[in-house]
């Protein structure tokens, strides 16, 4: 008997696991929901705030085993969502529109635009987008440092971010990142042990900057932004601060792989990230739809 329900606290861990069968596979994988069970049930529990998972996620059932999970995690201070899934068995997908619109109605009215991370590969979720008058909006793709590959780390000298280039650090993300999930000064704000900004000065100006976020107890850790002012490009600066980055999370032990997401049209970013050792592992369509 199948049975469609708003998940329940005690089903946590295992949407957790069912989540990480389903994204270890390309053609179902959804982006930046992870692989780990651990790491996804802290995801959901933790970072999905605004309206809490057991008032946001679906789960299907199919005779007390579970086939089908979608959800979203809500920003309303951005009037959007992102989200998550759907996660589905592959003889399962008729189900994921009877869900889509129950999903739907779970929304809050404050929420005015939708976005999806489906794999490039996973084609049933591309169609569904489509379908559902998603618009394609980029490209995108993630690569992934590994702890043994560390002897390829260029030399390179940086320093954290100090008070007197809070305004030029986030005057120079707002403009490379305009559109973006943090604003320079919501970076400022997260800065913590162990999310940190690495700068670059010359004659005491900002020429650039790298945010990272680690996550120790997953042994995780991801280069979130980057940018270099345009008059100081083509000077190296780009290697000495992803080199910084990488070596500062390196000093934390649990850390065994940083990963990081850039557009696919940006080859030079590209380039630069597996001129230090960086490989690429997927690539992921980004949908946008206004509600």
């Amino acid at each position: 008997m199948l049975k469609i329900a708003i998940m329940k606290i005690e089903e946590l861990e295992n949407v957790a696991h069912f989540i990480s069968e389903i994204n270890k596979v390309d053609n179902l994988h959804i982006g930046y929901c992870g692989v780990d069970p651990l790491e996804i049930a802290h995801s959901i529990k933790e970072d999905i705030s605004d309206i809490p998972y057991h008032k946001s996620f679906l789960t299907a059932y199919e005779n007390d085993t579970i086939i089908a999970v979608l959800g979203f995690d809500a920003d309303l201070e951005g009037n959007g969502a992102e989200i998550w899934g759907p996660f589905v068995k592959e003889d399962k997908r008729p189900l994921v529109f009877r869900m889509w619109s129950e999903m739907v109605d779970l929304l809050p009215n404050e929420i005015h635009s939708l976005n999806m991370f489906p794999n490039k590969k996973n084609s049933y979720v591309l169609q569904l987008a489509k379908n559902l008058n998603f618009n394609k909006h980029s490209e995108h793709t993630i690569l992934e440092f590994h702890r043994d590959t560390r002897n390829g780390i260029k030399d390179g000298s940086s320093v954290e971010l100090r008070e007197e280039h809070f305004l030029a650090m986030e005057l120079l993300h707002n403009e490379a990142f305009p559109d973006s999930y943090y604003s320079g000064q919501q970076i400022i704000n997260r800065l913590n042990e162990y999310r940190k900004v690495f700068v670059i000065e010359k004659n005491d100006s900002l020429c650039g900057y790298i945010y990272v976020e680690a996550e120790p107890a997953h042994g995780e850790a991801s280069i979130e932004f980057f940018a270099v002012k345009e008059s100081e490009r083509r000077k190296g600066f780009g290697v000495q601060l992803v080199s910084v980055a990488l070596k500062w999370l390196l000093t934390i032990e649990s850390i065994d792989s940083i990963n990081l997401c850039v557009n696919s049209s940006n080859e030079t970013a590209i380039s630069l990230y597996k001129k230090v050792g960086f490989k690429q592992v997927h690539e992921l369509c980004f949908f946008t739809k206004k509600m």
